[in-house]
């Protein structure tokens, strides 16, 4: 009988906490390299290195919110993870986890790159025009900076389609340097095997911090309840808090609380 240990799988739709999934699984070994954050300081980053060399990054670790002491998409600065690509435009292939950034600048300033063969864990499905609408509030931005951020943003010329307004724009930056661009859930759920360890459940359990209208955009728990689902099992969702259209988000789940104080969950 499986204890409950074997039956946790950390998962990561790109964002927060991308390398530590795989590495979870996959193995590898976790080496720094220097890389700036949003504001232009210099710090080191973890990278993973997969058994198979394959080098995998997760941007929420490079120019992500954790840890800044403000946010402002208007000057923050997503250089750091391009400066960190073209330091790694020599590895067999890359990995790249797409989601948390703290900006909204499409890649803009970014060295010339020739990325190798690369597969990009997008946290969204949402299309680049849509990307400062949606996501720029969550970054710091305010009701009258939208307009000039969504201007900028579509002055760089990038491609538009599904995926390309993940991280602020990074979806079309890295899709027109020839990168894959992939649903990050549906993939990572594939590449840790979740049918699999779901035969040993009766249930599952996902959450994050937030559930809103944002959680359809093809993020981690609502790709968690749609393949539970299929596989008839029921799905509880454990949320920090909820926002605009939390409700529509709920339908998915067979089972949603939301964390008020400490451990207790009310509905």
């Amino acid at each position: 009988m499986a204890s409950p240990g074997d039956l946790l799988l950390p998962l990561s739709d790109g964002g927060d906490g991308f390398i530590e999934c795989l590495q979870n699984k996959l193995g590898g070994t976790v080496e720094e390299m220097p890389a700036t954050d949003p504001f232009g300081r210099v710090r080191p980053v973890p990278i993973l290195v997969l058994p198979n060399e394959t080098v995998a990054i997760e941007c929420a670790k490079v120019i992500g919110m954790a840890g800044l002491k403000e946010l402002n998409p208007l000057k923050a600065s997503s250089n750091g993870l391009g400066e960190l690509l073209y330091k790694l435009q020599s590895a067999p292939k890359l990995l790249i986890g797409l989601g948390g950034s703290a900006t909204v600048d499409g890649g803009m300033g970014w060295p010339p790159l020739t990325l190798p063969p690369t597969k990009v864990f997008c946290d969204v499905t949402t299309d680049l025009p849509d990307a400062v609408k949606l996501f720029a509030p969550q970054k710091g931005a305010l009701p009258a900076d939208l307009p000039a951020l969504h201007d900028r943003l579509m002055a760089l010329g990038l491609p538009t389609g599904k995926h390309t307004g993940a991280a602020g724009g990074l979806g079309a930056k890295l899709k027109s340097l020839g990168a894959e661009l992939q649903d990050g859930a549906e993939a990572m759920l594939d590449t840790l095997g979740f049918d699999d360890a779901c035969k040993a459940c009766d249930a599952v359990v996902t959450g994050e911090g937030r559930l809103d209208r944002s959680t359809l955009e093809g993020k981690l728990p609502i790709r968690v309840a749609t393949r539970a689902r299929s596989l008839d099992k029921p799905v509880t969702g454990r949320f920090g808090c909820k926002g605009e259209g939390w409700e529509e988000a709920a339908a998915h789940f067979d089972d949603v609380r939301f964390l008020t104080n400490g451990d207790e969950w009310s509905l």
